[in-house]
């Protein structure tokens, strides 16, 4: 398949780029994708160029088909677009750098902060953050987690969380005081550091070039195209038939000197003993990212050229000093992966998660007859019975992940935290009220983009559901009066060993989680084909593997 390179305006139809993306493994088994209903970003582009991106020639398939689907090193960075990248995109808004800001006006503030920073960091000390609230919950309890369906793998006990708000105790007075937080965290209050007045941590924007070398809109693309025809004498019947698929064309392409080095950097890591599953799955949730928040901006943004997608950092410190009396003084807070602030003013928490395609090979020595339960918990690895066929001594296989609607229970309190903590407005210099409890809330519902490497993206959306929120401060309240100020550790399943009323309302609490589970909308399916992603540097052989065991060998 053809690659269009930097340089290239990205509409020749001819090549599998024509649609701004290569499909690079072949999905196998997609009848129950074919199910799910599906979006296409730009749906107007051409059915001629979205069919020859769908369906590669050939001598391009016959190449597919032998990409291996074993191997020793994983790639978890396959075809991410970085986040210091996205930064720049015309349709997203960043959040400027931690050294610019020397002010708090509001304790709300500092989700300013880049995710990134130590002082994002920071704000986690005895913070109930939502990588702590389903713990505290006892949701990943074995009885709870048994009753809502969540796998062995990611269960664990409440000590994790208990440690994590009994810091909060070791604070000294003041400590978390307006004034002292902004002496803390502040890297702007340092003489000569370049500062940003607080009206404006929300609008920041990177330098213009740094934006022009990354990206191309596609508007700009459509006038470049038609300058382009006019030139040439042709004149375009169809301008808006034609439109790039994307908001934006990506201008930088991996090269196959990148590759090398991930190779090399895999093979030292493997030597070393560093490399697992569950290693590569956390690597690749990471990587991955920015990736999966591009592909909600190119859906929503191409469905209203109004809204923008917004980075923030931790959201919650507002409700420091609210009168909280479930939560029993615990303090919360909550990081989306990003904002939608759609055209019309309606706010949604934005959450991705990517489903890593890397688990055990068991038909490697190594791994038989010690993963038998990896199916259990993952029963759509459709690459089982053909391992069979592949080479022997790989120990990794390639899992297609079979989406389906649905946001797994133990992400219902992450989902719900993030709502609840976002509170009443984006722009915290123009708030609707000056208390961030006593108005009514703008964001009423959540996005999950649930992503795979094979199988496209599924984008749900989960609504806020007030008599849970209560629920869940109600609990969270519990854990914090019962086991942290007492300095007792939590027992298995503390919560659900409960007699009486309690043990009832726990129950009901649980069931209440298994039905919202269940209960989201499908926003859309987006196949594997057109979801935006890193291409091949032009002059590239071949395609990018999901395994780098080959590269810089034929692939025949």
């Amino acid at each position: 398949a053809a690659i269009v390179s930097a340089e290239s305006d990205g509409y020749n139809s001819s090549s599998s780029a024509g649609a701004g993306d290569q499909v690079v493994y072949n999905p196998v088994g997609t009848e129950n994708c074919n199910k799910l209903e599906e979006f296409s970003p730009m749906s107007s582009f051409p059915a001629s160029a979205v069919s020859e991106a769908s369906t590669p020639s050939k001598k391009s398939r016959r190449k597919r088909l032998s990409l291996p689907r074993t191997g020793n090193l994983p790639d978890v960075n396959w075809r991410a677009i970085p986040l210091a990248h996205l930064r720049n995109h015309p349709n997203f808004q960043p959040l400027p750098p931690p050294s610019m800001i020397h002010h708090l006006p509001t304790k709300e503030h500092v989700r300013y902060f880049r995710q990134e920073s130590w002082q994002w960091d920071y704000l986690h000390r005895g913070r109930c953050t939502t990588s702590q609230t389903a713990a505290a919950l006892g949701f990943l309890e074995p009885k709870a987690a048994e009753f809502l369906g969540i796998p062995r793998s990611l269960q664990r006990g409440g000590g994790g969380a208990w440690e994590r708000l009994r810091e909060d105790l070791m604070k000294s007075d003041g400590e978390d005081s307006l004034s002292e937080m902004e002496r803390i965290l502040c890297e702007g209050r340092v003489v000569g550091a370049v500062r940003l007045d607080a009206s404006v941590f929300g609008k920041w924007r990177p330098g213009s070039k740094e934006t022009e070398r990354l990206w191309i809109s596609a508007e700009e693309l459509q006038r470049n195209r038609k300058l382009q025809n006019k030139n040439n004498g042709r004149t375009l019947g169809n301008d808006k038939a034609r439109s790039f698929p994307f908001m934006a064309k990506y201008n930088l392409k991996i090269k196959q000197d990148e590759l090398n080095e991930r190779k090399i950097s895999l093979q030292r890591q493997r030597a070393n003993s560093m490399s697992s599953p569950m290693r590569a799955r956390m690597q690749w949730g990471n990587a991955q990212e920015a990736t999966s928040i591009l592909t909600a901006l190119n859906y929503f943004c191409s469905m209203d050229e109004r809204t923008t997608i917004h980075e923030i950092g931790m959201c919650g410190a507002g409700f420091d000093d609210a009168d909280q009396d479930l939560l029993n003084g615990l303090k919360i807070g909550a990081s989306p992966d990003a904002l939608i602030c759609h055209g019309n003013g309606t706010v949604e928490v934005l959450e991705v998660k990517n489903h890593c395609p890397f688990v055990w090979n068991n038909r490697h020595p190594k791994q038989k007859g010690k993963r038998t339960s990896m199916h259990k918990h993952h029963g759509n690895c459709q690459g089982r019975d053909r391992s069979s066929n592949q080479p022997k001594g790989r120990q990794y296989m390639i899992r297609d992940f079979e989406l389906e609607c649905k946001i797994p229970p133990m992400y219902i309190p992450q989902l719900m935290m993030e709502m609840l903590c976002v509170g009443d407005s984006v722009d915290l210099d123009n708030l609707t009220n000056s208390s961030l409890t006593n108005s009514n809330p703008t964001c009423t519902s959540a996005v999950m983009v649930r992503q795979t490497a094979t199988k496209g993206a599924i984008l749900l959306r989960l609504y806020r559901d007030e008599s849970w929120i209560t629920e869940m401060k109600y609990w969270l309240g519990k854990f914090k009066s019962k086991y942290v100020n007492t300095s007792i550790i939590p027992p298995d399943n503390f919560f659900w060993n409960k007699v009486g009323s309690d043990g009832d309302r726990y129950q009901k609490f649980l069931q209440h989680t298994k039905e919202l589970s269940e209960s989201v909308e499908q926003v859309g399916f987006i196949p594997h084909g057109k979801i935006q992603r890193v291409m091949l540097e032009n002059g590239g052989s071949g395609e990018i593997p999901l395994f780098l065991d080959s590269v810089g060998d034929d692939i025949e």
